[in-house]
């Protein structure tokens, strides 16, 4: 019997890997919706269904035993439940399975009641492969009536969306309900989660390609936040019938549109950030402090945001890509990060210490596009063709290590400038770029290419007799992100005298990572998506002031009383929280900020200015541990009190 099952898993391993990772997306949306416990649940049930259904086309089989049923862990909230009896009912990939409620299962709560479970229950048979015209057998997916398509939604599904239907997995055919308007708009509120990880759970969630959806810009994860997405040919009926599986962020305000989303097309952010138990400052201090930052401003950093908080910085990752060591790209990009999930740690550790691309290519996420996007490419064209596998990873995500390596220059140049001449004047050899040439600024934030253009064209190299009489202030400074349409300043006493090589230090850091920003930078293959003299450049102002800034002082007394309204809470109709109610007292202290800053500019770094404090890495790893035991010791208490 044990020879028999060994026989049939070996034989049947590539249909069966084949069948996982066609429902792959649908295991993904019952960990969002029911938890990682029956995620895996689900995974090992659908792993045996396939097993079972590959190892019944063998000979003498039929003493194989049949998968019959697992119980889900306990859903309390009856709404829920109901979802993923629907969530069942309606995804075509998953094997024939059928659900329903029972109760008197050994599951019970801490009164001893017994508490309704969901019974998933195996209803299909084992399948015989099909033959095919020349009497072979062809695997599990290969009757060619039905052709694969980006959506695994309905049956049958034609390749890509057809004029006046829905993209988004839902019937084939169906009227599209934006008419002629080919987008459907709407609002994103979450919290705890950052913009790529919604939008990969939406995918998965709605069984297209990530390409449907677009965003103006990345939200931080360490935030409530609210922002437009746009989704081509999705309806608003689909979105929104997902928000009851969603878990920390909600989907709504829909509209339809002619105009797609593109990334820099914003006019800025608002922003309300409240600090809470402000110490070691009197109530005078704190209001001068923030007065101080609203009359001069703080240093335009990029924040950590743009570099990514995992082991592997993504500037890191562009050095690689621009010196041409594919390989080192494609090993960084894959490296394992703190704090993820089991599987994924595995699917890393058999590429990178095995080789398996299509093990770690079964395991790895669906929402990690980068590293999915290179284990596809690698199996497609081979383990060893590394720039063909980085070719897959979105054009926008690719991009994104290159620009990082942009910003890392900038930060590094900033940085010595504002050491060597400070922050509050301009000196000769400056680059300005006039404040009154903003309104050029402000209107390319809608047309991506010309914004780059317009600020070329107005910067100016600051002379002596300018610098003498303050012809400008240190709000119209810029420095430039590496390019090939851009010019360095020119610091004579900066360069010792020798203006031969202009703009040293952006030289002096990139040959230290062996990438050169001369036209001969070039990679092997000529690719200008990896070479810093292939894009245009850019400038950017070295110190900023934000935006309508205005604050205000809360007293309370309960340290987790909360201080603020978000708009994913308004729009539940949550109460105003006592302390912001007028008269309110008590001895904590916190500072409430509202404000717009421009886009591309971190509140990170204005409240660095603030509260003279560290915004790195390892300052955000502690801020995540602290929470996480603080996390842990409310459940710890919860559970006791519920003993």
């Amino acid at each position: 019997m044990k020879a028999l099952q060994q026989t049939a898993a070996t034989a049947a391993q590539p249909a069966v890997l084949e069948g996982m990772a066609a429902c792959a997306a649908q295991i993904d949306a019952v960990g969002v919706m029911c938890g990682p416990n029956n995620k895996q649940k689900l995974k090992d049930f659908l792993q045996s269904i396939f097993d079972f259904q590959e190892a019944t086309n063998l000979p003498g089989a039929s003493s194989l035993k049949r998968p019959e049923h697992i119980l889900l862990d306990p859903i309390t909230d009856k709404t829920q439940r109901t979802a993923v009896h629907n969530f069942f009912k309606q995804y075509s990939p998953l094997p024939k399975l059928g659900t329903s409620t029972v109760t008197g299962s050994g599951v019970s709560d801490y009164g001893g009641k017994p508490m309704s479970v969901i019974k998933v229950t195996y209803e299909g048979r084992g399948q015989k492969r099909k033959r095919d015209d020349n009497g072979g057998r062809r695997g599990r997916g290969a009757d060619k009536s039905v052709s694969r398509g980006s959506d695994r939604g309905g049956r049958g599904a034609k390749e890509g969306p057809s004029k006046g239907t829905d993209a988004g997995g839902g019937q084939w055919g169906k009227e599209w309900p934006g008419g002629t308007k080919k987008y459907c708009k709407f609002a994103l509120a979450k919290t705890n989660m950052d913009t790529q990880q919604c939008i990969g759970l939406l995918t998965s969630l709605i069984h297209c390609k990530r390409g449907v959806f677009a965003t103006a810009g990345t939200k931080d994860k360490r935030a409530v936040t609210v922002q437009s997405v746009t989704a081509f040919k999705v309806s608003a009926e689909r979105l929104a019938a997902l928000n009851p599986r969603l878990y920390n962020f909600q989907v709504g305000n829909f509209d339809y549109t002619d105009e797609e989303l593109h990334l820099g097309q914003l006019q800025g952010n608002q922003f309300q950030i409240t600090l809470r138990e402000l110490k070691g400052a009197t109530r005078e201090q704190v209001e001068a402090a923030a007065a101080a930052l609203k009359e001069g401003g703080f240093i335009n950093y990029y924040g950590l945001q743009r570099f990514g908080s995992g082991s592997v910085p993504t500037h890191k990752v562009g050095a690689a890509l621009l010196r041409g060591h594919y390989e080192e790209a494609v090993r960084l990009i894959m490296q394992p990060r703190d704090g993820e999930r089991e599987e994924t740690a595995e699917a890393r550790r058999l590429y990178l210490e095995k080789g398996d691309v299509m093990g770690a290519l079964y395991t790895m996420q669906r929402h990690l596009t980068a590293e999915r996007a290179i284990l596809e490419g690698l199996s497609h064209s081979g383990k060893d063709n590394f720039l063909a596998a980085l070719m897959r990873i979105p054009h926008g995500l690719r991009t994104m290590y290159v620009h990082a390596y942009q910003s890392y220059l900038w930060n590094a140049a900033t940085s010595e400038r504002c050491l060597k001449h400070g922050t509050k004047s301009v000196v000769q050899g400056d680059l300005v770029l006039p404040v009154n040439s903003a309104e050029a600024e402000e209107e390319s934030h809608a047309n991506g290419g010309e914004r780059s253009s317009a600020r070329r064209a107005a910067v100016h190299v600051v002379t002596k007799e300018e610098a003498c009489r303050g012809a400008y202030s240190i709000q119209d400074v810029v420095l430039p992100l590496p390019g090939g349409q851009i010019q360095y300043p020119e610091y004579k006493e900066v360069e010792d005298h020798d203006t031969s090589h202009q703009g040293s230090i952006y030289h002096r850091l990139a040959a230290a990572d062996n990438v050169s920003l001369e036209p001969a930078c070039a990679t092997s293959d000529n690719s200008q998506a990896f070479s810093l003299h292939g894009l245009s450049g850019d400038y950017r102002r070295i110190v900023v002031k934000p935006q309508g800034l205005t604050w205000k002082l809360l007293d309370y007394s309960d340290p987790d009383e909360p201080l603020a309204v978000s708009e994913l809470e308004k729009l539940c109709g949550d109460k105003e929280p006592a302390a912001l109610q007028e008269g309110a007292k008590g001895d904590l202290l916190a500072l409430q900020l509202t404000f717009q800053l421009a886009p591309s500019c971190y509140a990170t770094m204005l409240i660095r200015e603030l509260t003279k404090m560290a915004t790195g890495t390892a300052f955000h790893k502690n801020l995540t541990q602290k929470s996480a035991k603080a996390e842990g010791a409310s459940a710890d208490m919860s559970e006791d009190s519920a003993n």
